[in-house]
């Protein structure tokens, strides 16, 4: 039974790497970087948390899985969390090449003093052009 739930671990950690993986590298660009940074804070922070759920339960001994659990989660956390930061754009032009991503979601708040609660308004970018 646990071998199945770290199977399926391991699985959905190698599909994240391998869907999310492929952020073109350039000299000078730390966008491979900076993500492999996040997902290892990610992992240790994981870490941290999972660890820390270990003594409240009742027998602590079957539940070190936990710490394991935390690191993964943590991992792909970590990963998309760099990766959001890096992808900025829908499409991305740069000396005549063209790359698609996910482009990052920005929530903007709004304060109105005419509505009670504020507004919230989401950009996206859909085009960057390096010329």
């Amino acid at each position: 039974m646990k071998t199945r739930k770290i199977r399926k671990i391991i699985s959905m950690i190698t599909i994240t790497a391998i869907l999310f993986g492929s952020i073109p590298a350039f000299a000078g660009d730390d966008t491979l970087l900076d993500t492999l940074q996040d997902s290892i804070y990610g992992v240790l922070i994981g870490t941290l948390i999972g660890g820390a759920t270990v003594p409240f339960a009742r027998k602590p001994a079957d539940h070190l899985i936990n710490i394991g659990i935390g690191a993964g989660v943590g991992a792909i956390g970590g990963a998309v969390f760099g990766l959001t930061k890096a992808v900025k754009t829908l499409v991305e032009i740069e000396d005549s090449r063209v790359r698609f991503a996910l482009p990052t979601v920005i929530p903007e708040f709004e304060d109105s003093p005419s509505v009670s609660s504020g507004k919230v308004a989401f950009t996206v970018g859909l085009i960057h052009v390096a010329y």
